[in-house]
């Protein structure tokens, strides 16, 4: 029990389990986290050897801590403490007896008590010589684990980055297979249309003209070669003829030259599609042609702003990097009647303001139509309607996000 005391059993007769009770305590000083010991042993944790003043008062302290003298009853040995010291510390039954029976003993032979001494002393240097032996190979098994667990965090490191790599090129893949689909689409549906418009303009005039004959005709003119256009074209003026002496000149579009279609810019090895670097090798292309589309970029980068704001921003940010790269840019707003709509003191940044009844989606379409075929375009926009349309005729393009990224680098 607490404060359980052995009156007569000497402080001299405890000594050796007292002064482990306060190396005990000055050890757990020093580790993470701390032993706890009762806080009367502070003042004595700087002595090796107790006076004999100082035996009560430790002595009292211990036995006022069960829990800290359990605990050191759980690590002594007779070698450290001797059997009075164990006996006091663990206290089994019947203790109080055995240290009174042990203490005439202890006191009347000198010579006995000296040999056991210097054993105990032997069994310490043993035992701290054992603890500095396993501290070493602790700490090579901790230096192991360290540089173990440095080599799987480079791993994970690795990997997060590959992961992140096929990701980037998945989301490439899959923008890449919808602009591909809808340009498919597109494809599709002018082809119909210019199925269809022959059989309109000829119906009419020739209703007894055999429709699947016809068909046949038409499919041989929506092919490359510019020999079954002229051959449509002798058939239809034949028909035309026929039926209406007067004479008819259909209108067959010339077939396009292979030549005019205009090719996207190529990155080159290494830049992936959509990062900020085949943003500005698209911009710095020479002779590139760039075209922005100004209120979706200047919505998203300054979007608690007002429209007459939102322009000023894109705008100095179009002509930093113009002058910085001395490239060419071209915006293009909605709304002609914005008041100063056609006066732009910018030298390197043309601004264009979409007319009356017209988007500026249409204009930016128009801009790229109007330039030359041999003439590289890039159109700054993230309207996929848009994307799709300038991209099927054979410029790049580059996402608001990015150019904004780029522009404030």
């Amino acid at each position: 029990m607490s404060g359980e005391h052995a009156a007569d059993v000497p402080d001299q007769a405890l000594r050796l389990a007292l002064e482990f009770a306060v190396g005990i305590a000055a050890a757990g000083v020093k580790i993470r986290p701390p032993v706890a010991f009762p806080p009367e042993l502070k003042r004595f944790l700087r002595f090796h050897k107790l006076p004999p003043a100082a035996l009560s008062q430790v002595r009292a302290a211990v036995e006022g801590d069960d829990d800290f003298r359990s605990r050191l009853a759980s690590v002594a040995t007779i070698e450290l403490v001797d059997q009075s010291g164990m006996l006091w510390l663990a206290r089994p039954p019947g203790w109080e007896e055995e240290i009174a029976a042990l203490v005439p003993e202890q006191a009347g032979d000198g010579e006995t008590a000296m040999r056991r001494e210097e054993r105990r002393r032997q069994a310490a240097q043993e035992s701290a010589a054992r603890a500095r032996a396993e501290l070493l190979s602790l700490g090579a098994e901790l230096e192991r684990e360290r540089g173990a667990k440095a080599g799987l965090v480079a791993d994970v490191d690795r990997l997060r980055a590959e992961v992140d790599e096929l990701r980037q090129r998945l989301r490439e893949a899959q923008r890449a297979e919808h602009a591909t689909t809808q340009a498919l689409a597109k494809t599709e549906s002018d082809l119909h249309e210019a199925r269809q418009a022959p059989l309109q303009a000829v119906a009419p005039a020739a209703p007894t003209l055999d429709a699947a004959a016809l068909h046949d005709l038409i499919d041989g003119a929506l092919s490359t070669s510019a020999e079954s256009v002229r051959l449509l074209t002798e058939a239809l003026r034949e028909i035309a003829e026929r039926d209406d002496p007067v004479g008819f000149e259909p209108e067959v579009p010339a077939p396009r030259s292979r030549r005019s279609r205009r090719k996207a810019v190529r990155l080159p090895g290494g830049v992936l599609a959509g990062s900020v670097e085949s943003a500005e090798f698209l911009l710095r292309t020479i002779g590139a042609n760039t075209l922005i589309d100004g209120y979706n970029v200047a919505k998203l980068g300054w979007p608690s702003l007002d429209l007459d704001h939102q322009r000023e921003q894109i705008t100095v940010a179009a002509e930093n990097l113009a002058k910085r790269w001395n490239i060419a840019m071209t915006i293009v707003f909605d709304g002609a009647a914005v008041e100063g709509a056609h006066a732009s003191g910018r030298r390197r940044v043309r601004i264009v303001y979409s007319p009356a009844g017209v988007s500026a989606d249409d204009v930016l379409r128009d801009e790229v139509a109007a330039l030359g075929h041999d003439q590289p375009v890039v159109v700054v926009t993230n309207d996929r309607a848009i994307i799709t349309d300038v991209v099927a005729a054979g410029a790049n393009s580059v996402t608001s996000d990015t150019f904004l990224a780029l522009s404030r680098r």
